[in-house]
């Protein structure tokens, strides 16, 4: 049984694997993340038929994980979050403003003085 090129709830990419241990026990895998998710034979026979067999590995996740939030990876912080500028989370954004406004304010007064 191999189910390749499912896309991992977890990190998003297409490394999610099903494997099949013993005859009672379903095994789903990611190669990325090292996500692990233990299923019962008869959990498996359930969603293992489904055209949408991803979103019912992801409400499965989303069941035994509720504090994961959905969303993209922040280019600085790689927490999941929904909405954010240019792929950048609220928090990561509020503090690179406050560095650039930093950053102005010490070069304006290198200017202002003639430091250099």
């Amino acid at each position: 049984m191999d189910f390749n090129h499912l896309h991992c709830p977890e990190c998003g990419e297409k490394t999610l694997n099903v494997e099949q241990p013993s005859d009672n026990e379903i095994w789903i895998k990611c190669s990325t993340c090292d996500l692990f998710i233990g299923l019962s034979e008869e959990e498996w026979h359930q969603i293992h038929n489904s055209p949408h067999l991803e979103k019912k590995i992801r409400a499965l996740y989303e069941k035994d994980h509720p504090d994961i939030k959905i969303g993209h990876p922040c280019r600085l912080c790689l927490r999941r979050h929904e909405g954010g500028v240019v792929g950048i989370c609220t928090r990561c954004l509020y503090k690179a403003i406050i560095i650039i406004l930093v950053i102005m304010a010490i070069t304006s007064f290198i200017v202002w003085f003639g430091i250099f």
